[in-house]
């Protein structure tokens, strides 16, 4: 995701099954466990339907507009 201080940042859209909920914290803490602290994602945001194309692959344009359509609705977290 574009960034104004650093260019981009690394942001994850995660999908959820119904029902699920999701601990931000607990994320970050997951992830902190299996990658360097600069690959960990600075945003995250949950998608509200499956991000997926007909073939079950993750659909990255349509992950990129949920992300920035929370950017631009003031929903998203900050880093």
């Amino acid at each position: 995701m574009p960034d104004p201080k650093w260019g981009q940042v690394v942001t994850a859209v995660v999908e959820l099954p119904a029902g699920q909920t999701l601990d931000e914290a607990d994320v970050r803490a997951h992830v902190r466990t299996t990658l360097a602290a600069y690959k960990a994602p600075k945003r995250i945001f949950v998608a509200d339907r499956p991000l997926r194309v007909s073939n079950g692959k993750a659909d990255y344009p349509a992950a990129k507009a949920c992300a920035e359509t929370a950017t631009l609705s003031a929903t998203a977290p900050t880093h």
